[in-house]
């Protein structure tokens, strides 16, 4: 293949894959399906239809919405008869739509009920009308017994329809034949048989015998519907192979026995009742002005026959009014109104209007369909002539309801509570309760006169309506208000804002539900503040407005207090407080402690900055500065700062010169030292010299009498010292001791005792009295 070929056949794939696309992104087209072309249904039972449907979703930029959807067997496909509207199907259809799906249930059916049923649905937009066509063939038959090919001594219960698992139930000579369900049985020579399928007990095959004769009863029909006020015939033909030796007529749902007359003998009937038996084969029961207590099931029964095959059953219905299109306006009502029965006519019949019982609308000779204005509170009935008892269930324009309260008290919560709806309205109509909620003005609650609450809660306190409804529309009461009071429940405690800073307005917010709407109490540290709203505001909040809050919440019913929550107030440092110790006069060669505080929220950082240097000399609360020195003199400054803020402060530090030099002290401290060596010395040479001994104690002796005679004033000490000093201003000129015998370079100076050397550091300072007496023991 050339390359241009394979490239036009290429293009022509893509122009066919993206007309494909374009197809399937058009809008969705007009369109329906039936789930079945065909059913087939058994006399008496009932029969789903099924049908799926679709349409576009917009026309002319609107949304379309289905408004009606109907199923229809009479009528063309453009102007079908809706099937709800057939008296034929009353009371036997059920119609259910659900998005694109609409089902009808047809339930009891019968032959007349075969054809084709066709589903169409009708929408909002313009020409938005559609007949889903072909249409579903449902076909209605009886079951039947056969003779099976297969095993020709066999009977076998038939049916045309396709059943899906049946079970089926056998009647023999009237009996039902117990734990028997499958389709063939062996039959019993002059016994009659018949067969119909679990749960439809009533719809069972025409008896069949399995001789040429046999007991059975054949009733002519197996329902018969009656208007009410008329006469009925029930009838039935029977056949025995032996003497009847009783028979007779009952009702199995009470008991009651019609017996039927016979050789000679008959029993007193109701007068409304009577029987009949013609030539042995046929029996009846009438009844004259039938009423609805006689709508049951009526059986036949013989001496050889059983009483559990299915007979007659009655139908006793009266005309009903039928809404067939109704408008509803603020003070009236327009409807077209049909008059029908549950029971085909067997005759043309003729109808009666009658509006509020005494007017008379129409005649009897007009159709069976009337237009008609109601009022509210007005009625109309119809009628079937000549059947007076066939009147028709008054059918009311509707009146807008009341709702009462069963406790027009306060409502407490958990207390019961019912609500009322009073429609005004004599014949039954549907009650309808709903609320308005957050997200609808009326959410549906329940259905029913009545509204009971067996312990109302305080979500329950809404707007409450009531609705009244019926086959001309419904009306809506006015609200009523529940509100259910309570005692407060909870109560939380809010500070805005979370992180306080002095200065800022703050509010305390304290929440809680409760109805009647709670009064607050303020506290702060066990303490009752001033206060009754639910917010506590702080204009502008202080350092000291710092603890522990709670607030209680109260109303009539009781009350509750919240958590507690402490404010913590953040603040920027306090101006700081600087001190120096010692002093800030600081001497030089000596130790100086700067020490700075301040109060902060959060703690404070602190650091040392000397003159207008940048960066700290130090970078905690206290700054120690050793050997303070001339250049260690100026201003120092303490900053304290947190992420509040920061504050400053100012210390000057000047430098003095001491009393005395170090030279100074370090001579007098070995002078000192010296002395105590020369009289260490002058002791051992004493000791060592017995004259010295001698003159030394005279010497003692002459110092103790000295001392004596100067009150103990002066004592004697060999410090000499080469220069006045300030330190030893507290010592006076040395005396000359006569007589005793001791280097001439040493003089005595007198101390007195208990003074200390002036001019020295603390720790530097000497009792001399104390020295003296060290080297006297020595």
């Amino acid at each position: 293949m050339s390359w241009t070929a394979q490239r036009d056949l290429v293009i022509f794939v893509i122009l066919l894959f993206g007309f494909q696309v374009s197809q399937s992104w058009e809008p969705i087209e007009w369109g329906g399906k039936y789930a079945q072309k065909t059913i087939c249904g058994l006399t008496g039972t009932t029969v789903i239809l099924n049908c799926s449907f679709w349409y576009p979703q917009t026309h002319d930029g609107h949304i379309i919405k289905v408004e009606k959807a109907l199923w229809f067997i009479k009528g063309d496909d453009n102007q079908p008869d809706d099937l709800m509207t057939d008296a034929q199907y009353t009371d036997r259809l059920d119609l259910n739509c659900q998005g694109n799906w609409c089902t009808l249930s047809i339930r009891e059916l019968r032959k007349s009920d075969e054809g084709k049923y066709k589903f169409r649905f009708i929408t909002n937009a313009t020409k938005g009308e559609y007949t889903v066509l072909s249409g579903v063939t449902l076909k209605v038959t009886d079951l039947s017994i056969q003779k099976s090919w297969w095993y020709p001594t066999s009977l076998s219960c038939h049916s045309e329809c396709d059943l899906d698992s049946p079970s089926y139930i056998w009647y023999e000579n009237g009996k039902k034949r117990p734990n028997l369900n499958s389709k063939m049985i062996s039959p019993v020579d002059y016994r009659s048989y018949s067969c119909a399928l679990r749960g439809h007990e009533q719809h069972l095959s025409p008896p069949v015998c399995s001789r040429t004769s046999c007991d059975n009863v054949v009733y002519n029909y197996k329902s018969i519907c009656v208007l009410k006020g008329s006469d009925v015939y029930i009838a039935c033909t029977y056949s025995h192979h032996k003497t009847v030796r009783e028979k007779s007529w009952f009702r199995p749902d009470n008991g009651n026995t019609w017996n039927v007359p016979s050789e000679g003998w008959a029993v007193q009937l109701d007068h409304r009742y009577s029987t009949y038996d013609k030539s042995g084969e046929q029996s009846g029961l009438r009844i004259q002005n039938v009423t609805d207590s006689d709508s049951a099931e009526y059986r036949f029964t013989l001496s050889e026959w059983g009483s559990d095959l299915p007979g007659t059953t009655l139908k006793v219905t009266a005309a009903r009014v039928q809404v067939i299109k109704a408008e509803n306006k603020d003070s009236y009502t327009v409807a077209s109104l049909s008059c029908h029965t549950s029971c085909s006519p067997a005759s043309h019949l003729y109808w009666c209007w009658v509006k509020d019982g005494h007017q008379n609308v129409g005649s009897p000779t007009w159709t069976k369909e009337q237009q008609i204005t109601l009022r509210p509170g007005e009625y109309i009935t119809c009628a079937v002539e000549n059947y007076p008892l066939s009147v028709s269930p008054p059918l009311y324009a509707l009146e807008a309801p009341r709702v009462f309260l069963s406790n027009n008290s306060e409502i407490m919560e958990g207390d019961p509570l019912t609500l009322f709806c009073r429609a005004y309205t004599p014949t039954s109509s549907r009650h309808r309760w709903c609320k308005r909620t957050r997200t609808s003005d009326c959410e549906f609650m329940s259905y029913g006169e009545k509204l009971f609450f067996s312990s109302i809660q305080s979500s329950d306190s809404t707007e409450y309506f009531c609705a009244v409804e019926n086959d001309l529309g419904e009306k809506m009461s006015q609200s009523v208000v529940v509100v259910v009071k309570y005692a407060p429940r909870f109560s939380n405690l809010l500070v805005s804002p979370s992180n306080v800073t002095e200065g800022q307005p703050v509010n305390l917010t304290c929440s809680s539900d409760a109805n009647p709407a709670a009064s607050y109490t303020w506290y702060k540290d066990q303490t009752m503040l001033q206060g009754s709203e639910r917010n506590y505001v702080f204009n502008s909040i202080r350092a000291e407005d710092a603890g522990s809050f709670y607030c209680k919440a109260h109303n009539k019913y009781g009350n509750v207090i919240s958590s507690q929550v402490v404010v913590d107030i953040q603040y920027i440092p306090r101006l700081p407080s600087i001190s120096a110790s010692p002093s800030s006069n600081v001497t030089m060669g000596y130790s100086v402690r700067l020490t700075c505080t301040s109060d902060a929220n959060p703690a404070a950082s602190y650091s040392w900055y000397k003159d207008h240097q940048e960066s700290p000399k130090s970078t905690e609360a206290m700054f120690n500065i050793i050997n303070f020195t001339q250049e260690d003199e100026g201003e120092y400054h303490c900053v304290a700062r947190n992420a509040k803020g920061s504050q400053n402060a100012t210390v000057l530090l000047l430098a003095k010169a001491g009393s005395l030099t170090a030279v100074a002290v370090g001579c007098a401290m070995a002078g000192i030292l010296l002395i105590l060596l020369l009289v260490t010395v002058l002791l051992l040479w004493k000791k060592m010299n017995p004259k010295g001994r001698t003159q030394s104690k005279s010497q003692s002796n002459t110092s103790e009498d000295c001392s004596r005679d100067q009150q103990d004033e002066l004592v004697y000490s060999m410090v000499a010292f080469p220069r006045p000093s300030p330190i030893y201003s507290n010592v006076t000129n040395a005396m000359r001791v006569p007589d005793v015998d001791l280097d001439g370079s040493v003089e005595y100076t007198a101390i007195k005792c208990g003074d200390k050397a002036s001019g020295l550091k603390p720790e530097m300072s000497v009792n001399v009295c104390e020295l003296y007496s060290t080297v006297q023991k020595i």
